[in-house]
């Protein structure tokens, strides 16, 4: 069941409109994440859910509540709506725990709430500590613990690990998702870093120039992208020109099984562009033939290029254990079924394989 739903949404800055037509419909309880580039609108999105900007058009509504509409503009401190920014934004003169019950009534029962989302978040040991005293990861969660200090009806984080160290954001991360998770908190997230939406998020919905271009499980935004910007956005490609025949598209690789990814029915002889991900490639495995060119080792895994007879070069994902060496000839295979797109040639253009 949809808990947070925003129909059709518009939003202008003076004459200048930012968001278009979103659409976007959040489960309760979910973990969603906004992916998109800088400047598409994500963090827009974030200040309309929160009551900072006004709709011009369209409806954000949260349970039965409608929260904005032309007519309607809920204030931001009735809205239900918690935020985590991307930089924390502690009081300074206030400790820890001042921080943390900011949003809090001043009842009997604040101190144990405040006691209860320190220990939460690890921090019951610097409850009476100044912000100046904390790390960068340490400030962050005491931002999640006073954006859920007064049980919110959905958190919105507006990249909240962006400026955070590589190995503290990739640790951060995953423990405020389980803890968001653990809570039943429904959560929007906001990133333009494609690793965090897919690894952390229950549904992503991919973004570009105030538009929501596609929404699923991160699953589904990977394997089968709606365009070939939004295959490019969300992880590595292989594109190569080819022409489509009943479900095949010959091109660089052979005859290569594919489906048309973008709803279109091309007739048979249509020239298209065929999409693999570099790890939907085999190396070793019965195939094409090719020249290994180049090796991008990354630990666990590199990204091989490989020439083909034609000229192409295509990279595959190979795991570390078996990789092959410049100048080794290999097979390539495929092992998952390639999307075709018939919206003109490949990104980087490679001459068409004829069909006769």
């Amino acid at each position: 069941m949809s808990w947070v739903v925003i129909d059709e949404l518009r939003v202008a800055y003076g004459g200048t409109t930012v968001l278009e037509g979103v659409h976007l419909e959040i489960p309760r309880g979910s973990l969603t994440a906004v992916l998109g580039p800088s400047g598409c609108g994500k963090t827009t999105l974030l200040r309309a859910i929160a009551g900072l900007l006004p709709a011009a058009g369209g409806t954000i509504s949260v349970g039965e509540k409608l929260l904005s509409s032309p007519t309607v503009q809920i204030a931001p401190e009735k809205r239900g709506v918690g935020w985590v920014p991307q930089d924390a934004s502690l009081f300074p003169h206030l400790s820890v725990g001042e921080n943390i019950g900011f949003g809090l009534k001043r009842n009997a029962d604040r101190p144990a709430r405040i006691s209860d989302l320190a220990e939460m978040v690890g921090l019951e040991e610097l409850i009476d500590r100044a912000p100046s005293q904390l790390s960068g990861g340490q400030a962050q969660r005491v931002a999640l613990a006073r954006s859920l200090a007064p049980r919110p009806d959905l958190i919105l984080l507006d990249e909240p690990f962006a400026a955070l160290d590589p190995q503290l954001r990739s640790t951060l991360r995953r423990e405020v998702a389980e803890l968001l998770r653990g809570q039943s908190n429904t959560s929007l997230l906001v990133t333009h870093d494609q690793e965090e939406a897919l690894s952390l998020a229950d549904y992503v919905a991919v973004m570009r120039n105030g538009a929501i271009l596609q929404w699923g499980t991160p699953r589904e935004v990977y394997e089968r992208p709606v365009s070939r910007w939004v295959a490019a956005f969300v992880g590595d490609t292989v594109e190569l020109n080819g022409y489509f025949s009943g479900g095949q598209v010959q091109c660089a690789l052979g005859l290569v099984e594919a489906e048309m990814a973008d709803g279109s029915e091309p007739q048979d002889g249509s020239p298209v562009c065929v999409m693999l991900r570099p790890e939907w490639l085999s190396v070793r495995a019965g195939g094409t033939d090719g020249t290994v060119t180049s090796v991008a080792y990354a630990g666990h895994d590199a990204l091989v290029g490989v020439e083909l007879p034609s000229g192409t070069t295509v990279r595959a994902r190979v795991a570390a254990p078996d990789l092959p060496s410049r100048g080794d000839q290999v097979s390539l295979g495929i092992r998952h079924r390639a999307l075709a797109y018939s919206d003109g040639s490949a990104s980087s253009p490679i001459a068409p394989v004829s069909t006769r």
